[in-house]
């Protein structure tokens, strides 16, 4: 299934989170968007402590095994920021832009969207984007 990855998927299969059984099968034809891709190693190593060098050696593994990082263009930006603009509220649905790159490069695409996230899995079925709901680190799918 060719799906739109946010950086929780891509890191649960990293750092072996719950839901890494789901995303590996998506791994294969998988997209995720530039600024995800930033994330991912951010997280990967300042929250989860794993070195610089090996996380950007496993990123160029999952890059060769069919994982396709796609550059921010300004029309999924653009997109981005009005999603964010439209569906962010403090306390209530509170998606982050880096979520919403994800969404909207989805939508743009026809794509599903594979996430962990409720809020954005919220916003996702707002905007009829399709969802593959992956487990969080407790196991509740959104």
């Amino acid at each position: 299934m060719n799906a739109v990855l946010d950086a929780y998927a891509v890191i649960a299969a990293l750092v072996g989170e719950r839901a890494r059984a789901d995303v590996e099968p998506l791994l294969r034809d998988g997209v995720l968007c530039a600024p995800n891709l930033a994330e991912v190693l951010d997280v990967c190593v300042r929250v989860h402590g794993n070195d610089e060098f090996v996380v950007r050696e496993r990123v160029r593994w999952l890059l060769s095994g069919g994982l396709t990082v796609v550059p921010l263009e300004s029309g999924v930006a653009l997109d981005a920021g009005a999603l964010r603009a439209r569906h962010y509220r403090r306390r209530h649905c509170e998606v982050s832009q880096g979520d919403c790159f994800a969404l909207a490069l989805a939508r743009q695409r026809g794509l599903a969207l594979a996430t962990a996230d409720p809020d954005l899995a919220t916003v996702a079925r707002t905007e009829k984007v399709r969802l593959v709901s992956l487990p969080d680190s407790s196991g509740r799918r959104p």
